[in-house]
């Protein structure tokens, strides 16, 4: 699916985590991020030989649990965009890996304290790992995406649009197989498709925005996101 969408948007970027930061709302930010990014990094923790450290929904929640209660660490995180432009599912990656890696330096102290050796394994099996974390997180991103292409369909009274779309683009079905399911003629369904399709790209533009994505490199940032969809 080819998607052209910098057209679409202002240069207003990162609206919904800079608002946030700049309104104090950091529960909601939390709450959000916790929504969007737990199971992508909970697949990354188990691809790693990190995984020793604990199960991945309990040293996921300590990771978030640690790295929210800083409320300078977003803050830090935005300092860092405006110089290099990092999206935040790398920021939130490469935190993961620090705590990981104090986790297991911690481990580490308290066996020698205790005198229990046996200190856990912690190499990381990085390139696997990382690949297994963009899938699931351009999975989550996209699927933001579309929970908000949906929500723009119902308010403009398209929900039928958007059931064909789907039907259409992620369910792979035809539109002479579509039409006698709705009613409608071939003509038709490709209609509702292109409508939508104009809905999702602005959702997954906007989606990527809030992350971290520059408006300029917008094109690029969805191109490697459906890319990693594939691997």
């Amino acid at each position: 699916m080819t998607v052209q969408s910098t057209e679409h948007f202002p240069p207003t970027p990162r609206t919904l985590v800079h608002n946030a930061l700049d309104c104090g709302d950091h529960a909601a930010l939390a709450s959000h991020l916790m929504a969007m990014y737990e199971r992508p990094l909970m697949i990354y923790f188990s691809a790693t030989t990190f995984r020793t450290l604990g199960s991945p929904r309990e040293v996921v929640a300590s990771f978030f649990a640690d790295r929210f209660s800083r409320p300078e660490w977003l803050h830090d995180w935005r300092e860092a965009c405006q110089k290099s432009e990092i999206p935040l599912r790398r920021w939130l990656l490469n935190a993961l890996n620090f705590f990981l890696q104090e986790e297991a330096r911690r481990i580490a102290r308290d066996r020698r304290t205790q005198g229990t050796g046996g200190v856990p394994e912690v190499a990381s099996e990085a390139l696997a790992a990382e690949a297994s974390f963009e899938r699931e997180a351009a999975r989550s991103i996209v699927a933001e995406a579309l929970r908000r292409t949906r929500a723009a369909s119902d308010a403009a009274g398209q929900s039928r649009h958007y059931e064909v779309f789907v039907q259409h683009f992620i369910d792979g079905k035809p539109y002479e197989i579509l039409a006698p399911i709705f009613g409608l003629t071939e003509s038709q369904c490709a209609g509702y498709v292109r409508t939508t399709s104009a809905k999702f790209r602005r959702s997954l533009a906007q989606t990527l925005l809030d992350e971290g994505a520059s408006t300029a490199d917008l094109d690029s940032e969805i191109t490697v996101l459906l890319g990693a969809l594939r691997l």
